[in-house]
């Protein structure tokens, strides 16, 4: 060995005094080993021994191999293909002492070269990295736990805004069921007296048309002179006329407050939003209510088609549901700038319920398409949208086990497609 490492001196710059050389390499604070060609270690310095616990002439002989790890995250290969090429290598080694602990080790690994650019030695110079890797990897940690942490934070944030929205929502829709309910209350004694006037209306004029023909033709049969003296003062009068009309005015009056009955009943409906009783519902009467409701945004802007299937009941809030098809009708009316159409479409398939909603107005922006349930986005401009609507339905929608799909195109409109599955598990 001592021929090998006088090799190496021999081709030193013969200013530099070998001996001082030796000095410096030995005291030096890396640890440094210089092998031959074929890795047999020729030298290692009192760093070496300290580091890796073998002493000198353990090591001299050896191949570095006595000191790798089994972890498998040095590539080898990789490096001995640099090395043989003439080109430095640096890496880290995960590598065992001799009594068998682990430690690391960053390292720069050079060829050396005899003046013909033969490969002649290799020199290691190594550096003790173990307390800055164990550092790293806590850093390392607690960043993670910091993002996870941060997730977990973030989660629970959106989770406490939607839970916050919700109760926001439910108690707007409440006190808006309270007016609902009141106004309903006012219009319901008032439109009852209305409507049994007109019906006892109604009997009196038949009654009395009855007895006015009866009159007539006692006068006609009787009293032939006077019939023809009261003749025309009863053409004058239209008596005929206000006959013939007296009876299309009841029934016009009856079936207006007959639809001013069924607008009061639909605001008791709503009025019971709050409540979120589950109960069997049929939910084209549920629809049909939320029209009801409704129908002022609508009217005005588009025609609105209706192909409802026949549907067995279904368990549910129909309160809530109202107010998932209220958010979306009065959406579709608002994407629709002037004269548009509305289509509602009901059926059943596969044990589950469907709903489509589809409008002919504006659409949405595909990039936004995947954010419409998120809570406060809106696509509305600022101050004209809270961007609850929508995150509020979904999540009616998935309370009662179902999936709400949203399928639209920029200016050629939007399809919302509700599924409610028939029975749930947690259901009664």
């Amino acid at each position: 060995m001592n021929d090998e490492l006088n090799k190496v001196f021999s081709e030193l710059d013969p200013r530099v005094d070998p001996v001082l050389l030796l000095k410096a390499v030995e005291q030096n604070s890396a640890t440094i080993a210089i092998t031959d060609a074929e890795g047999i270690i020729i030298y290692v310095n009192q760093k070496f021994t300290e580091m890796t616990g073998y002493t000198k002439s353990e090591a001299l002989g050896q191949n570095p191999r006595i000191l790798k790890g089994e972890d498998g995250l040095t590539d080898y290969k990789e490096m001995w293909q640099m090395l043989s090429s003439g080109q430095q290598w640096r890496g880290d080694f995960h590598n065992k002492r001799k009594n068998g602990e682990f430690f690391w080790e960053r390292a720069a690994i050079s060829p050396i070269l005899d003046q013909e650019g033969k490969i002649t030695h290799f020199l290691a110079i190594k550096e003790d990295i173990t307390e800055r890797k164990i550092i790293e990897d806590e850093l390392e940690r607690s960043v993670a736990e910091s993002v996870q942490m941060a997730t977990t934070l973030e989660f629970l944030n959106a989770e406490l805004k939607s839970t916050q929205s919700q109760m926001l929502q439910r108690e707007k829709m409440a006190s808006i069921g309270q007016l609902a309910a009141g106004v309903a209350h006012e219009i319901n004694n008032p439109i009852g007296f209305v409507s049994s006037n007109i019906r006892s209306l109604d009997k009196y004029i038949k009654k009395l048309t009855e007895y006015l023909e009866l009159l007539e033709s006692s006068i006609k049969e009787h009293a032939p002179e006077s019939w023809e003296e009261i003749k025309p003062q009863r053409k004058k009068l239209k008596i005929d006329f206000l006959l013939e009309d007296c009876d299309d005015l009841i029934i016009e009056s009856l079936d207006g407050s007959d639809r001013v009955r069924k607008i009061v009943q639909n605001l008791k409906t709503f009025s019971r939003v709050d409540q979120a009783v589950e109960q069997l519902a049929d939910l084209n009467e549920c629809l049909e209510s939320t029209i009801a409701i409704v129908w002022n945004e609508l009217k005005y802007k588009a025609q609105l088609e209706k192909d409802f299937a026949e549907l067995p009941d279904i368990y549910c809030s129909p309160q809530e549901l109202s107010q998932v098809f209220t958010n979306i009708l009065v959406n579709a009316a608002q994407a629709i700038e002037k004269e548009g159409l509305v289509k509602i479409r009901t059926w059943l398939e596969d044990e589950t319920i469907f709903i489509s909603i589809q409008d002919n107005g504006s659409g949405i922006a595909k990039e936004n398409l995947e954010k419409i349930f998120e809570p406060f986005f809106t696509t509305k401009p600022v101050g004209e949208g809270t961007g609850l609507g929508m995150s509020i339905s979904y999540e009616i929608v998935k309370k009662h086990g179902g999936e709400i799909l949203i399928d639209s195109e920029l200016g050629k409109g939007t399809t919302f497609t509700i599924s409610l599955p028939l029975k749930r598990e947690e259901q009664p």
